[in-house]
């Protein structure tokens, strides 16, 4: 029975579907945000997990070498589109958050935690026709980006800012989205297939940015040279840089670990 590798279901992971799966194994759908519990729940073995997630699997699963998803500078698809600037996002502020990542969410709370008391982080809902801003990730965020680009605005939406450059305006570092992780009980067979698919991957990396940039650009209406640059951006062997900026983020984040991050606006609740 073919070995199970959680593959997000987004764009910028279309390199990796064009390679093929690991020999003996096979990739299963799974959102950022899922792919912590299916590693935990052993629904499958491997994968590309949200940083933010690492410490719920650190008993668990373990790094596959220096591999997963970095972004030095900008993301081009972790985007926060608003209707103020990040200063004047204060209670009674609203927030639309995307419910597909595990480490963006926890990013955004990080960027406005260092410019607000917990009391003056914007309330949470769901419709983002309702809120003050809205965090997008992957191909829905490419989407809005293209029709800001083409209009200076979206969905009501007048400003656009990217999390991976505010980071690194912040803190001078890198921002790491993902590392590709096995389950600590994988049989060595399994864990050897993986690191072999993964340097080839690195060895092929140019040629299947170009073939996925191709494939994409037809898919999502964008154009192929810029369908590449959004590939080239992101970084998937990472380098020292990339892993400081991992374990600071971590670090960041466990100082954090005992407050109620975003909350629910109190007037959707029972009257």
């Amino acid at each position: 029975m073919a070995f199970k590798v959680g593959m997000i279901p987004y764009t910028n992971m279309e390199p990796y579907r064009l390679m093929g799966p690991p020999q003996g194994g096979e990739f299963v759908a799974c959102l950022p945000r899922e792919s912590v519990g299916a590693l935990r729940d052993g629904k499958i073995v491997a994968a590309a997990v949200p940083v933010g997630g690492l410490p719920q699997l650190a008993k668990i699963a373990q790094s596959l070498g220096p591999f997963g998803i970095a972004a030095g500078r900008a993301s081009l698809s972790v985007l926060f589109f608003s209707r103020l600037a990040l200063r004047e996002l204060v209670r009674p502020a609203k927030l639309a958050l995307t419910a597909e990542s595990a480490s963006s969410v926890r990013l955004l709370y990080l960027l406005l935690r260092r410019r607000l008391k917990v009391e003056q982080i914007p309330w949470l809902v769901e419709d983002h026709r309702r809120a003050d801003g809205c965090l997008l990730i992957g191909d829905k965020a490419l989407s809005w980006r293209k029709r800001f680009n083409n209009h200076g605005m979206v969905e009501g939406f007048d400003r656009m800012v990217d999390l991976a450059v505010l980071w690194r305006r912040e803190f001078g570092l890198p921002f790491v989205f993902a590392r590709w992780v096995v389950r600590r009980d994988a049989p060595a067979t399994v864990r050897k297939a993986l690191e072999i698919w993964l340097h080839e991957f690195r060895r092929k990396e140019n040629e299947l940015l170009a073939q996925a940039a191709a494939v994409c650009s037809r898919r999502i209406q964008m154009a192929e040279e810029e369908m590449l640059i959004y590939f080239r951006t992101l970084r998937r062997c990472l380098t020292d840089s990339d892993l400081e900026g991992q374990r600071l983020f971590l670090e960041k984040m466990a100082a954090l670990s005992n407050e109620p991050f975003f909350q629910p606006y109190p007037g959707d609740g029972p009257s």
